[in-house]
């Protein structure tokens, strides 16, 4: 076995023991296997998510959940969560597949706290995120890291471990979070670790997609270090989309529009509501 061979295999057993450590907490009914994350800082607050899924990858895309569930969160100074300085309660239900989007307010500004969710008698990982400097402030330095282009099938995430470590302020994600593509038998020979199913067309799909990545411990660990920005790039939607017009375009638009098959594509709900 040379070192590449090596490299290979070490990381392929780790990727199986990480999924099967996530997956064997989905079946025991965990619900808080995709993690806890924060974004969209400003000086006195910060936006939470979580998303209830003790199933990630279950077909109708909702996460193996049924019913609506009470989530309540806390938001502490330390990361003991001793000192908690708000707390809530928010319903998770089906519309946005059990997913939990909390506006915090109040907070002091340029400051690190802790979060934590709880629901089905289950806590979930303890997240930090940090408030933006006030209006005025000119801090001495920010850290900021970025990322883009970041496909389950042609590689490994371990540089969002290494983000998450450098404990930056803020990170800005630059577009393609995700691949909606799945690329054919035909290159499985480049395929590092599958997808989760077919290129994504539909809703359920859509969101299996994201569930799967945010499977990755690494995207996880580096969602619950700091708070994020994102913007989307074409693959959040489909390869080399423009606006109404997909990559599949032949030469006359209209011809392509009077094609009942290609306009129920371009006018999946996400595509509308994105573009």
């Amino acid at each position: 076995m040379n070192r590449r061979e090596l490299i290979a295999r070490s990381a392929t057993l780790a990727t199986v023991f990480v999924a099967g450590r996530y997956f064997a907490r989905a079946a025991e009914g965990y619900p808080f296997t995709l993690g806890v994350a924060s974004g969209e800082p400003t000086h006195d607050g910060v936006v939470l998510w979580t998303r209830l899924a003790p199933t990630p990858l279950a077909l109708d895309g909702l996460g193996g959940m049924s019913n609506p569930v009470s989530v309540s969160w806390d938001v502490a100074t330390d990361d003991t969560m001793r000192n908690v300085v708000r707390t809530g309660l928010v319903e998770a239900d089906r519309r946005f597949a059990y997913s939990v989007h909390v506006e915090v307010g109040g907070l002091e500004p340029g400051r690190p706290y802790w979060y934590r969710f709880t629901a089905l008698g289950q806590q979930s990982p303890i997240g930090r995120t940090k408030t933006a400097p006030a209006p005025r402030a000119e801090p001495e330095r920010m850290r900021l890291a970025f990322a883009s282009c970041s496909n389950w099938e042609m590689g490994y995430f371990s540089a969002y471990r290494h983000m998450a470590e450098e404990n930056p302020d803020l990170v800005i994600f630059l577009g393609d979070y995700i691949y909606e593509v799945t690329y054919p038998d035909a290159l499985a020979d480049r395929i590092v670790r599958k997808h989760d199913g077919p290129t994504a067309t539909d809703l359920a799909s859509y969101r299996n997609r994201y569930a799967l990545y945010r499977t990755d411990a690494d995207l996880q660990a580096l969602h619950a270090a700091s708070p994020c920005l994102m913007t989307w790039d074409d693959h959040e939607v489909e390869n080399d989309y423009a606006n109404g017009w997909s990559e599949r375009m032949e030469t006359d638009p209209q011809d392509f529009l009077r094609r009942p098959s290609s306009w129920a594509r371009l006018s999946h709900p996400i595509r509308r509501r994105m573009s």
